[in-house]
């Protein structure tokens, strides 16, 4: 859906882009749907105006009004089910009242406010194109409406490493990523000291308070940090929140606000390419909405620490322990069917043998990290270590999207009891504790073909499948606490999320 041409200076001034964007798509999507009748041959009535003066007083003036209230009347139950009638009542909320008053109409429901923008947008039209310019009028006339007694605050903060291809991309909550070099911003926002050289994507809250009020730094900081969280988890890439942050009340000065910065981390920049709004505002909101609890945000919160770390070696042990929490791997035993776990969970079909074995080769290289146990097991640690990281967030993602069951560990070893039964199956369980043992004795070697120890993994309860009668499909079996994949969503989940 096209965007209106809105100038900086006009840009600037809009209270509420949000409910700007709705309600012009609603408008957008009407004036589709009654030009389109008129073509199949829908006729406006008209009424006849005397325009003239008193009776006797002079010549009688006529004008023929066309009846366009009664004309988008018949046709309201077809454009209420609009797609974009929803998110326009949505946003308009409690103001629908007050737009009704100012327009000599009664109610508090957001879908006759709706009706009256379109009257008001084709009042005295014969047509329905778009009317852009009388459209922006309509809309002024209701921000006054609606904040007449309030004044738009924004705070704003830097996101070092993160790069948009798109001007704005909202993320609900009067929360939004805007390009910081088109953006109205402060310079010390768009050019930090801790930055490369380029202009800054910036992570930007406003919302309308109430006159000489501002929004509390400690809330903006919140914000800005669950949605740095969402990044991480959506895609690799060296994302960081920025300090300090920016503050201001309308066209007021701006002021800096004690925003905590996170380390810059490693790797390359984080991108968002253009077409990909939609799917990362859905996402940030099903990721805000989770409130992970318990192992999983210990996990999370691990796994950020890896994110943030500035070297490999230091970021390998957050991210393996944060596989240890998500699996159950906190004792001996546990350990040892780690790599089977992750494997099980993680692997593509075919891949399980190998996905197991670089599990094992980061095991040893945080025990050659931590004190130099053993032969450095891997010819690029850094491959690995990212390998370990995509793991961790493809396992959280499923989780908080609700993809997974928490219970992670369950989940593998009722895969791996199928993968057990199947004599073509792949995984092999290997005693990482012998190996443990056997890298501490220098003369010997690394045994590669251990012998099998799956005394560890237990059975999962889970229903057996109802055959059906004779000559009908079977049901397909289907593994507790896994949502299948058809399900998924987010673009392409083999991007990102376990392959379970």
């Amino acid at each position: 859906m096209g965007r209106s041409p809105l100038t900086g200076r006009e840009s600037a001034l809009m209270r509420n882009r949000a409910l700007h964007e709705a309600l012009r798509d609603f408008a957008l999507e009407s004036a589709a749907l009654l030009t389109d009748d008129v073509k199949a041959g829908a006729e406006i009535e008209f009424d006849v105006v005397d325009e003239g003066g008193r009776r006797g007083a002079g010549p009688a003036l006529y004008r023929y009004k066309p009846r366009t209230e009664s004309f988008v009347a018949e046709r309201w139950p077809r454009l209420r089910e609009l797609p974009a009638c929803a998110r326009a009542g949505e946003e308009l909320g409690a103001g629908a009242a007050a737009w009704l008053r100012v327009n000599g109409l009664r109610g508090e429901q957001a879908e006759p406010a709706l009706q009256a923008m379109l009257d008001r947008l084709y009042e005295d039209s014969t047509s329905f194109g778009f009317p852009e310019e009388r459209f922006e009028r309509v809309y002024r006339e209701v921000e006054l409406t609606l904040y007449a007694d309030a004044v738009r605050a924004r705070v704003v903060a830097p996101l070092p490493g993160v790069w948009i291809e798109s001007e704005r991309v909202g993320l609900g909550g009067g929360v939004s990523l805007v390009r910081g070099d088109l953006a109205d911003a402060p310079a010390g926002a768009v050019w930090p000291e801790d930055g490369d050289g380029a202009p800054a994507v910036l992570c930007v809250l406003e919302r309308d308070v109430d006159a000489g009020t501002q929004i509390p730094a400690a809330e903006a900081e919140g914000r800005f940090r669950s949605v740095v969280t969402a990044l991480r988890l959506w895609g690799p890439g060296a994302v960081s929140l920025g300090g300090p942050g920016w503050r201001r009340a309308d066209e007021g000065r701006w002021s800096p606000v004690p925003l905590g910065g996170s380390s810059a981390g490693r790797g390359e920049g984080w991108v968002l390419a253009a077409g990909e709004e939609d799917v990362l505002r859905e996402f940030v909101a099903t990721v805000d909405a989770s409130r992970p609890a318990g192992v999983i945000a210990w996990a999370l919160a691990r796994f950020e620490m890896g994110c943030e770390r500035s070297h490999d070696a230091e970021a390998l042990s957050d991210y393996l322990l944060a596989l240890r929490a998500l699996l159950d791997a906190t004792s001996d035993a546990g350990e040892a069917s780690l790599a089977l776990r992750v494997a099980a969970l993680c692997a593509e079909e075919g891949k399980r043998r190998t996905v197991q074995r670089r599990i094992e080769a980061a095991l040893a290289l945080e025990r050659f990290v931590m004190g130099g146990m053993g032969r450095m097991p891997v010819e690029s640690p850094t491959d690995l270590v990212a390998e370990i990281e995509r793991h961790v967030r493809a396992l959280l993602r499923d989780v908080l999207c609700g993809y997974l069951d928490p219970d992670l560990k369950g989940v593998a070893d009722d895969i791996l009891l199928e993968a057990t039964a199947d004599p073509a199956g792949e995984i092999q369980a290997r005693d990482l504790r012998r190996e443990r043992v056997e890298e501490r004795e220098p003369e010997a070697e690394v045994d590669l073909e251990p012998e099998a120890d799956t005394s560890e993994i237990q059975p999962v309860a889970r229903q057996q499948p109802v055959p059906a009668p004779p000559g009908e499909p079977q049901p397909q079996q289907q593994l507790d606490g896994v949502t299948q994949s058809a399900d998924w969503g987010w673009g392409e989940p083999d991007d990102y999320s376990a392959p379970v």
